[in-house]
């Protein structure tokens, strides 16, 4: 009896490894996106302290015009990198979102070739089934035409 060989395997081995590039493409531009997130937490956390910085130099009184103007200088600077960081996460947002698309692609691909190679098989199974019943048959008219 011949062994089962699913005629699409190479297209299904190819499809695999393309997942699993995919799989790691996700996974490095899902790190891309927390690391520009975390960045984003730490100007927020800068910005927060400089208020409060502020705040306590402007309670204190002491050279209130020198403290505002560092101050005003380093929140024009906090407000950019803000602006440039959260640019960077839509950008990297988008892009998680079109590899997660890519990867779906892929996996319902290879869902269409399992679903093949189960087809492909139990056809390939109740041939061999035939071609067994049909052994023995033969086997058996053979035996008792000997006899």
């Amino acid at each position: 009896m011949k062994k089962f060989k699913f005629s699409l395997q190479v297209l299904q081995n190819y499809k695999l490894t393309v997942e699993k590039l995919q799989m790691a493409e996700l996974k490095r531009a899902q790190q891309v996106l927390q690391d520009f997130q975390d960045e984003e937490t730490r100007l927020l956390t800068a910005w927060d302290d400089n208020e409060l910085s502020l705040e306590k130099a402007l309670k204190s009184g002491h050279g209130v015009g020198a403290a505002l103007s560092e101050h005003d200088a380093y929140f024009r600077f906090l407000r950019d990198e803000l602006v440039a960081i959260r640019e960077k996460i839509v950008k990297a947002e988008e892009f998680v979102v079109e590899c997660q698309e890519k990867l779906m692609i892929t996996v319902k691909e290879l869902k269409t070739y399992e679903k093949l190679r189960d087809e492909q098989y139990q056809v390939w199974l109740k041939e061999a089934q035939l071609e067994d019943a049909k052994e023995m048959d033969d086997l058996v008219s053979f035996s008792v035409a000997v006899e």
